[in-house]
């Protein structure tokens, strides 16, 4: 791949130490791929421990100063953290509280921000729980832990059918350890919307086209970047000369989101509401930063975290893409291209933890370099370690 590239061979050198070539699918036997839930559920309880001690342990006891955060739903001064599960509800999670318990709101002349901004299926399942009398936080928490262990599970199946279960292992270690995997356990809908993208784009590879269908309906009605996963499913399907139900189930993805419009019109007389409302949430785009780090020479930590997880993920997209299945980079391409076509970059890090393929890719990686992935998942437990302590103080985790 790196051909066009020999020119700079001399301090390069072979193009296999730069990275390691892409890996052939390699099929599993069925034995030893329903071996990996004891796996999956290890990953998954050691790194929801991390969080959870980070934030219910170790943030109640460090003496910082309180925080004052004026700008969210109900306004925050000399906050303290304190165990409960109300630390798992911070930012977002007071929308969705605010949506579980109070339902929409949407003022079209308002240029503040609004409730209805937030898509539904999370607030309705969390809804659904405090009828059975949970209080907002724990049934939060609960589906949204629980949403990550399935996310991760499909992952895992998905991958050792595809690339073998060495690919699996470090692909789910990945997307539990990275740091921004702390929104697999708050109040947030990235687990909901991990779950619903990997269910449907398993099933596609599978051809049960009723569950790809299903999946991406749902996906759609969580989060707005389920629209990447409709174009991929389109994509894939035309170009690997899929039957007439396959473009059926991808097209069936749109369900989700032109429910909640048709909920829009009928209930605040525009369609579009969802749509307008996020504009109120203004974010930093890619040419400031690009300004702020390259010209001006004036760059953060987050600012180059940022940065270097889309160019990175966008490197190792192309690199393998010859390796990935056709829906699986099509996806990739399709959420990058979003995060691109949106110009914001002030939750990147949150949205790339939230593209499945980009788990893959590195697992593919990883598999490879084995020594570099244990050092980066030591790294990475330290990062997740900070990034719940942050989170638990009310500070933004972008």
């Amino acid at each position: 791949m790196l051909d066009s590239f020999t020119p700079m061979g001399g301090w390069l050198g072979h193009k296999s130490q730069l990275l390691p070539e892409p890996v052939v699918a390699v099929p599993e036997v069925p034995s030893k791929v329903s071996n990996g839930f004891t796996y999956v559920l290890l990953m998954w309880l050691a790194s929801r421990l991390v969080v959870i001690v980070a934030m219910q342990l170790i943030a109640p006891l460090l003496p910082l100063q309180p925080m004052t955060i004026p700008d969210v739903v109900k306004p925050i001064f000399n906050f303290i953290p304190t165990p409960g599960f109300e630390l798992f509800s911070h930012w977002d999670g007071d929308w969705y509280e605010k949506i579980a318990t109070e339902g929409y709101q949407y003022d079209s002349q308002s240029s503040q921000q609004q409730s209805i901004a937030f898509f539904p299926l999370f607030p309705l399942l969390v809804r659904g729980l405090m009828l059975l009398g949970l209080p907002f936080s724990f049934a939060a928490f609960l589906i949204n832990n629980f949403a990550f262990l399935g996310a991760v599970y499909f992952l895992f199946r998905w991958a050792a059918e595809q690339h073998g279960v060495r690919v699996a292992r470090w692909a789910v270690a990945v997307l539990v350890w990275f740091p921004y995997s702390i929104y697999g356990t708050v109040a947030y809908t990235e687990s909901l919307f991990l779950l619903c993208t990997t269910g449907s784009l398993w099933a596609f590879e599978q051809k049960r086209y009723r569950w790809t269908a299903f999946w991406a309906a749902l996906a759609t009605a969580c989060r707005p970047p389920g629209i990447a996963l409709v174009i991929a499913l389109l994509l894939a399907a035309w170009k690997e000369k899929r039957p007439f139900p396959a473009y059926v189930a991808g097209l069936a993805g749109l369900a989700g989101i032109l429910v909640f419009a048709l909920y829009c019109g009928i209930q605040f007389n525009d369609p579009l509401a969802f749509h307008k409302a996020q504009q109120a949430w203004d974010s930093e785009n890619l040419m400031s930063v690009f300004q702020k780090i390259v010209v001006e020479r004036r760059p953060s930590l987050d600012m180059a975290t940022r940065l270097t997880v889309l160019v990175g993920s966008t490197f190792l997209l192309g690199w393998y893409r010859k390796t990935l299945t056709t829906v699986a980079f099509l996806y990739g391409v399709s959420s990058l291209a979003l995060i691109l076509a949106s110009g914001s970059t002030m939750s990147i890090n949150r949205f790339a933890f939230g593209i499945v393929s980009l788990s893959l890719v590195a697992g593919l990686a990883l598999a490879r370099l084995p020594r570099v992935g244990w050092g980066l998942m030591g790294a990475f437990a330290i990062g997740l370690s900070l990034s719940s302590i942050r989170f638990a103080w009310w500070r933004w985790v972008a």
